[in-house]
């Protein structure tokens, strides 16, 4: 019975995030028709060229490339920081957990990959896994802080030449501040009161004396709030921001030099696609902002519809091929670097593929368990 629930759940929530990407997939191609992605044939020649529309350089192409390595590095880097707290992981150890994980969480649907870095980073060091999913949920909103603020700075200075899409994004800016405000604020009285909320938590568990259920309930909200331990620690926070700002950083340059590898073909000749770097920040802004909705399985639809939102603000028109060719290459890199890096420590055995992308799944269902 429990097995038979568990796989109805797992399948409605791959249902319900197909459905999700089906929607984006629609609403993105709806403004921006794919098929004009290779009108008038693409051909190779010292990059992609498309008779009348766009081309990109293999070295634009490579230079991209570069960036999300530093992107890699910065995003399992930083979690070292956070984790220092609550016990040692080595740098090639968090390499190795955070490939995987960074993978599981753009592959798998609803957010579900969140849980792979925790599960797999408590059978390589002496950490809890309800704890290390404290340190996830810190860094999920760190970062929904410092893109929104991003954003916000983008919005000063955005022209409003789209005047419906300026609105869209002004109002998700402002929904993603508050949301992630609050948060840090329960974050940060969780641990002030950790104290006390455990007591209360535990003297409720104490009501029902017959369940387990209820006590291991209590003492997963008691590692997770150790997880906090960071907060306090102001050295490995502060060192942690830093590298978040970076990793952010490191993520917007590349955005913004890939575009400017991008040419169209106009009256003048072939020009820059025309996207600034402030629009290059916005649009890694709005796609974080829109990965806030329950995704689809490799962020299909969802990815490529927000990142495109920014580019109508800068003269480039719902429909421009050239707009779309960048969106999708950018998606298929950073998808490309993902599956490098996580697949070649489960092809080498290093991390088991099954038990990787199980965890995700069975885990949200409460069946994972807590490591001893």
């Amino acid at each position: 019975m429990g097995t038979a629930r568990r796989k109805f759940n797992t399948g409605l929530k791959w249902a319900v995030s197909v459905a999700i990407g089906g929607l984006f997939v629609w609403l993105a191609f709806r403004d921006w028709p794919v098929e004009s992605i290779a009108a008038g044939g693409i051909r190779i020649a010292d990059g992609m060229i498309t008779t009348d529309g766009w081309r990109v350089s293999f070295l634009t192409l490579f230079l991209y490339f570069l960036t999300l390595l530093s992107l890699h590095l910065f995003r399992f880097w930083r979690w070292q920081p956070l984790l220092k707290p609550l016990g040692h992981v080595d740098f090639w150890t968090l390499n190795r957990v955070c490939s995987v994980g960074n993978m599981a969480v753009f592959l798998l649907p609803m957010r579900l990959g969140e849980l792979v870095r925790p599960m797999l980073v408590s059978t390589e060091a002496p950490i809890r896994r309800s704890a290390a999913l404290a340190t996830i949920v810190v860094e999920r909103v760190v970062d929904g802080i410092i893109v929104a603020g991003f954003l916000a700075v983008a919005l000063l200075f955005m022209p409003k030449s789209n005047l419906d899409s300026y609105l869209e994004i002004r109002i998700g800016t402002y929904i993603t501040l508050v949301i992630f405000g609050v948060a840090v604020t329960v974050l940060i009285l969780m641990f002030a009161f950790r104290k006390r909320l455990s007591v209360v938590i535990h003297g409720m568990a104490g009501r029902f004396p017959g369940t387990g259920a209820a006590s291991r309930i209590a003492g997963m909200v008691d590692r997770f709030m150790f997880g906090l331990s960071v907060f306090p620690d102001f050295k490995n926070f502060l060192l942690f921001l830093l590298m978040s700002l970076a990793y952010w950083c490191s993520n917007g340059f590349g955005l913004f030099l890939l575009a400017s590898g991008f040419q169209v073909n106009s009256s003048a000749g072939w020009v820059p696609l025309g996207v600034p770097l402030i629009g290059a920040f916005a649009m890694m802004s709005t796609i974080v902002v829109g990965m806030m909705i329950p995704n689809a399985p490799a962020n299909i639809g969802s990815f490529w519809y927000f990142l495109l939102k920014p580019m109508e603000l800068y003269g480039i028109e719902a429909g421009n091929p050239a707009g779309l060719a960048y969106a999708l290459t950018v998606w298929t890199l950073q998808l490309l670097q993902l599956l490098i890096f996580g697949g070649w420590f489960i092809l080498k055995g290093q991390v088991s593929f099954r038990k990787a992308f199980a965890i995700g799944l069975n885990d949200i269902e409460g069946t994972g368990g807590e490591r001893n």
